[in-house]
């Protein structure tokens, strides 16, 4: 290249830099509030596509470099974002517009809805904007963790089967303290099935309504909470398709709670001088080994699948899906299958307006036939089915019946003669069996315990407009409810074949009737704002129960109950009927967006109750003051928000007892009188004044913003006390009965909640937004009538003890506190079974008299917690999202009775020989406090990695949204050190296999509850 076309070169590339250069100035401008014009300090001010960028300075001020054409973006976290083409403007003053925040909010509260930032009592509110990802069948699964002051616990997280809900404690001494659970303004009751017939796909939002006041406007209803679930609606626009689908696979992770063969031959051999007992070369010949853990926890996969379609026209608009759900669980005959449905349509002409909700389901749960515990205490040589091999070591002497191919059981291998290789006549040889139940995978795979539910919940609306302010809707509504329990143990199913065959048929079918007449006014005057309603509302309830029961099956070729086998089993029918008639009103009043103030009041009358006690009164106020607009803090940019409020009100609660309680029931009974074969018996006593249960409660709180709407703050502290309890009490036994139904006692819950939530961090390109939410709550027994200080068991055979002692907690565990082990030479067989420990162990003598008596127990803890916690992250960046959730749970404890069957702790071999010197000073290991274990855990509950795919992309194939998606649940569950169990959560059922009767005052009792699984899924959103 010669030196003049260099020097042209250089002379072209010098005017173009100039030329550039003169090009980029300084835009220099303010950022303004839309609403006050009030300066926005720290705003971003960031030219796209580029590393350039700045923040205004405390008086809103900016300055920045920029050419014409360039794209400048103005954001602030709490207010809409703004991008602007620059045209040679060298001042550019820009005003941004507040985004709607949570303060501003609109709320479900109960017959009306209201902005969060004038609700004066105690709600949270939770949107659905990935619920319906996570890999659960449940729609109260998907909520764990996301509301403060409710405490939704695994307590047996079998397939579909329903958490327990507690909100704000546990105020009842005799019945459960479920939530009232409410469904598009029809109130289906408080069982928790109702949320499981749900599509989390159809959900909108969840609100809960935690203190009296905002729940007492549902009265007798409202007692322990009210959980308000709102369906997706159709919006007005296009017709529009969605599916939604996920597949994941849940699993029990493998733990070292149970030993192997080969495990406790080497303990034997150490602990013995290196020399095996006979018992141990008995299963060293015998050879198997079966992982209990495996074959029951076998794991399985769940599915999901949603298809929707909405749209609608100003006037007239519609939502309608069906859904699928298959969860296979990851017990050994666990499965849930889910087919729902749902329609929603709203039409309006001038001053009409009418609406309809329809939510049909068909739900199909298979459950363990029998405890997980039975395989759980299994020794592990023992194989599923006998072979040629192990058929070998049976002691066909004793059954010689036994046959290849048969299941196994520990009681076979008996008399074994280790010299010889053949089982002995009499009872001298070798035996390693401990138990004499039957096989345990027969006893799941051989019966089928089976839930069919049918459930239809709709309800119309009629709404007429008088004007704008003033309107009248009718609201009729109900559900349907059919409960079919199949339950059938097949002749192989038991130790005793065909003398423990049998079926069992248990139909339960309820109509539920609801009727709703309500008066609404909203308007504003100046600066006083009011929102009043008022109605009348009716219920009616039809039960009808059938049980049928069968049994000298002979085979397993007929499962149904023929005529037959109906005489030997028998059968039995009852009808119920309810009825419940309300009248409610309530105010919401406003002056100057300042001072708010809440009235309510409801009455209920009860067809449970007695003529003297039919109607409950549920009086509530609550006032609130929002400080941030008063002049002292309009002109602070810290607080964005400030409100200040306090609630009491009255609920009640009739839940738990029969239909007829207050009346003097009879009941036929046979005679041996001559000529009269039947005759009828007092079953109670009557008592017309029995009434409702009543709670109190005082709930001071406040919700603020600050930082300039980053963080959002809401703290509630509480005083919720039960009184006029429903008792079953002790009475003088001249009047023929044990106990009467009374209104006596008092409960209290005391406790805070604190929300935290934060949009951290808000650009075009990236957003975080992040929450923590803390719930304490301390239960304490402040009246049992005259019952304080008693003592109950659960179960005869294993009679562990609870005590209800006033200034405790309803349910408290009872019994010794241990001192020592007991030394192995006074142990009957220290070295076997496998996995065994003694029965008994030195327990402390607490009031120091030299002997261990009754007078030694103490309260060893209750199974509440002191602390329930969750953390959450939602991070975007362009099409990527990410999310996780970690939650956890410390101070409850549980009484472990797993660890009973886990260690092999009763049996021959467990007990103490005849030579033990000091049996007055040892008790039982379930008497003591090494079963109650700590039950505190930390779990990552949920996490999701998704991307959506650029819309540009997708609208030449008529998709307007696509993505992609992977989840977990509790990747990480991080159990306490001297928990022994695979669920801390696992409290024993009240109903189903394996169940035990049981109240609140002996809550906390764990015995083979499902374990806590995992799950990792992947999942498509689709929108066309």
């Amino acid at each position: 290249m010669n030196l003049k076309v260099k020097f042209s070169l250089l002379i072209i590339l010098l005017f173009n830099a100039g030329v550039f250069a003169q090009s980029k100035y300084a835009l220099k401008g303010k950022i303004t509030s839309a609403s006050d014009k009030t300066p926005i300090p720290g705003a971003n001010v960031v030219v796209t596509n580029s590393k350039g960028g700045t923040t205004t300075d405390f008086d809103g001020v900016y300055s920045i470099s920029v050419s014409a054409g360039d794209k400048v973006q103005f954001s602030c976290i709490g207010y809409t974002s703004q991008t602007i083409t620059i045209t040679n403007q060298t001042v550019l003053n820009v005003t941004l517009a507040e985004a709607q925040n949570q303060l501003d909010q609109v709320v479900v509260i109960g017959y009306g809805t209201q902005k969060k930032k004038n609700i004066t009592g105690s709600v949270s509110k939770v949107t659905n904007k990935d619920l319906d990802q996570i890999p659960v069948s449940r729609v109260d699964d998907a909520l764990q963790g996301q509301v403060s002051g409710v405490n939704i616990q695994q307590t047996n997280p079998a397939a579909g089967a329903a958490p327990t809900i507690k909100v704000r404690g546990q105020g009842s001494i005799s019945f459960n303290a479920n939530p009232l659970i409410v469904l598009d303004g029809i109130a289906v009751g408080n069982d928790g099935d109702f949320l499981g017939s749900i599509d989390m796909n159809t959900v909108e939002s969840v609100e809960v309504l935690k203190d009296a006041s905002s729940s007492s406007i549902y009265g007798s209803r409202g007692a322990n909470g009210v959980i308000m679930i709102t369906t997706k609606k159709g919006k007005e626009g296009p017709t529009k398709f969605n599916y939604n689908t996920y597949t994941g696979y849940k699993f029990v992770p493998r733990t070292n709670i149970l030993s192997t063969p080969d495990k406790w031959a080497q303990y034997v051999s150490s602990s013995n001088n290196g020399v095996l007992t006979d018992e141990m070369k008995m299963v060293q010949a015998l050879g198997t080994y079966t992982n209990w853990e495996k074959e029951i926890y076998d794991g399985g996969y769940i599915t999901d699948h949603n298809l929707s379609v909405s749209g609608g026209t100003k006037n007239t608009k519609f939502r309608a899906s069906l859904g699928y759900t298959n969860d296979e669980g990851v017990q050994l005959t666990d499965n849930y299958k889910k087919m729902n449905a749902s329609v929603n349509l709203d039409s309006k002409a001038d001053k009409l307006e009418f609406g309809i909700m329809l939510n049909p389901s068909i739900t199909q749960q298979r459950s363990l036939a029998n405890s997980n515990l039975n395989a759980i205490r299994q020794q592990p040589w023992l194989p599923i089915r006998l072979d040629e091999h192990s058929i070998q070591f049976v002691n066909t002497y004793q059954f010689p019946n036994v046959k290849v191919g048969d299941y196994a059981e520990e009681r076979f291998f008996v008399n074994y003669d280790l010299a010889t290789g053949k089982p002995r006549a009499d009872k001298l040889g070798t035996s390693i069996g401990v138990t004499g139940d039957g096989n345990p995978y027969a006893s799941l795979v051989e019966a089928d315990y089976e839930t069919r539910q049918t459930k239809l919940i709709g309800n119309t609306y009629f709404k007429f407009n008088f004007t704008d302010h003033f309107n009248f809707k009718q609201t009729i509504g109900g559900d349907y409810r059919n409960i079919v329990n199949d339950n059938r143990t097949g002749v192989l199913a038991t130790k005793n074949y065909a003398g423990d065959a049998s079926t069992s048929y248990n139909s339960t079918t309820v109509n539920h009737v609801a009727g709703e007449s309500i008066f609404s006014y909203n308007n504003d005057f100046g600066r006083h704002s009011i929102a009043a309603v008022a109605g009348f509302t009716f219920e009616h309830w039809n039960s009808e129960f059938v049980n049928l029961r069968g049994s000298g099956y002979v085979n397993d070729y007929i499962e149904t109950i023929p005529s037959a086998n109906v005489g030997v089993g028998g059968g039995s029918m009852s009808k119920t009927e309810e009825k419940l008639v309300s009248y409610l009103t309530r105010v919401n009043y406003s002056f100057d967006d300042r001072y708010l103030l809440s009235v309510s009041f409801r009455s209920d009358g009860s067809s449970k109750f007695g003529p003297n006690k039919k109607f409950g009164y549920f009086p509530a106020t609550s006032l609130g003051w929002r400080v941030s607009n008063e002049q002292f803090l309009k002109e602070n940019n810290f607080v964005k928000d400030l409100k200040l409020r306090v609630s009491y009100g009255q609920t009640g609660s009739n839940s738990g007892i029969g239909e007829y309680a207050h009346l003097g029931l009879v009941n036929p009974i046979s005679t041996s009188l001559t000529g009269v074969s039947n005759g009828y018996n007092v079953s109670n006593i009557s008592n017309p004044d029995l009434g409702w249960e009543k709670l109190v409660e005082f709930n001071p709180g406040l919700d603020a913003s600050i930082f300039g709407g980053i963080l959002n703050i809401s703290f509630d502290y509480y005083i919720r006390t039960s009184k006029d309890l429903l008792l079953d009490l002790p009475v003088p036994g001249v009047t023929g009965f044990n106990s009467a139904l009374v209104n006596k006692g008092k409960v209290e819950n005391r406790g805070f909640e604190l929300e935290l939530r934060s949009t951290i961090l808000k650009n075009e390109n990236f957003s975080w937004n992040a929450s923590a939410l803390f719930t304490h709550n301390k239960n304490t027994l402040l009246d049992f009538a005259g019952s304080n200080g008693l003592i109950s068991v659960i179960e005869s055979k294993r009679p562990a003890e609870w005590i209800a002692l006033e200034g405790h907690p309803i349910s408290s565990f009872y019994g010794y506190v241990v001192s020592k082990e007991i030394q192995p030479q006074y142990i009957k067989n220290p070295l076997y079974p496998i996995n065994s420990q003694s029965q008994s162990v030195y327990v402390k003598d607490l009031n120091g008299d030299g002997k261990i008596d009754g007078d030694d127990r103490t309260i060893l803890g209750n199974p509440y917690p002191d602390l329930v916690w969750s953390f959450s992250n939602n991070l975007k960046y362009k099409n990527i999202d990410f999310s996780f959730m970690f939650q956890g749970s410390h101070g409850a404890k549980v009484r472990n009775i797993d660890s009973q069957y886990i260690k092999n702790e009763f049996g021959n071999n467990a007990g103490t020989v005849p030579s033990f010197p000091d049996t007055g000073l040892v008790r039982e290991r379930i008497y003591t406090n090494l079963d109650i274990q700590d039950a505190s855990y930390i779990a990552l509950r949920n996490i999701n990695l998704g991307y959506s795919f650029s819309k540009d992309n997708l609208k030449n194939f008529g998709i307007s949204r696509l993505r992609l998606y992977t989840a977990a649940q509790n990747l990480l569950y991080i159990m306490a050190k001297n928990y022994e169990g695979y669920n801390p959560e696992g409290i024993l059922p009240t109903t189903g296999a394996g169940s035990l009767p049981s109240s609140p005052i002996t809550y906390g009792y764990q015995k083979g509850a499902a374990p806590i699984y995992k799950t990792v899924s992947i999942g498509l959103n689709v929108e066309f």
